[in-house]
């Protein structure tokens, strides 16, 4: 993990204390983190998704 900064963010806390449950984690700060990374990490797979259906559809077309 890189350098951490300090955030002031006003968030409802039924969604936070959800999102500790779900991803386990024991603190608010461990859970805001986590759901950030994963957001993060789900972006770049739709991104790799989308380059395999460009191939696929390159690859069809060529065949054709």
């Amino acid at each position: 993990m890189g350098t951490l900064v300090r955030k002031n963010v006003f968030l409802d806390p039924a969604t936070l204390k959800r999102a500790r449950a779900i991803l386990g984690r024991h603190s608010e700060s461990e859970a805001i983190r986590e759901a950030l990374e994963l957001g993060r990490l789900s972006d770049e797979g739709d991104e790799g998704l989308r380059r395999l259906i460009r191939e696929v559809r390159t690859f069809s077309l060529e065949i054709v």
